[in-house]
């Protein structure tokens, strides 16, 4: 793959990104550019999923923590039942 960068840009690139890190540096940017854009479309495809009068419980910032707390001490307790279990999923063959 070629690539053509706008002057301005690849003299800074230059300027700034060591010779021999441009590709990793080009490649990392690229990789987190691709994630901001994944994530723009989830959110586009979500707007609306979540609305305040279903959720009247969590408008405070102290109700996602009161919520966000509840959740992890679920979260703990289940994970020690699993632990303390002999054979914590079903290993038997499926028919």
């Amino acid at each position: 793959m070629n690539f053509i960068f706008p002057g301005d840009v690849l003299e800074e690139l230059r300027r700034t990104i060591p010779e021999r890190g441009r590709s990793a540096f080009v490649a990392e940017a690229t990789r987190l550019k691709l994630l901001a854009m994944r994530q723009r479309e989830a959110l586009a495809r979500t707007a609306g999923a979540w609305a305040d009068e279903d959720y009247e419980n969590l408008t405070t910032e102290a109700d996602m923590e009161r919520y966000r707390a509840e959740r992890d001490s679920e979260w703990t307790r289940d994970l020690g039942r699993v632990a303390e279990s002999e054979t914590p999923y079903d290993v038997s063959p499926r028919q």
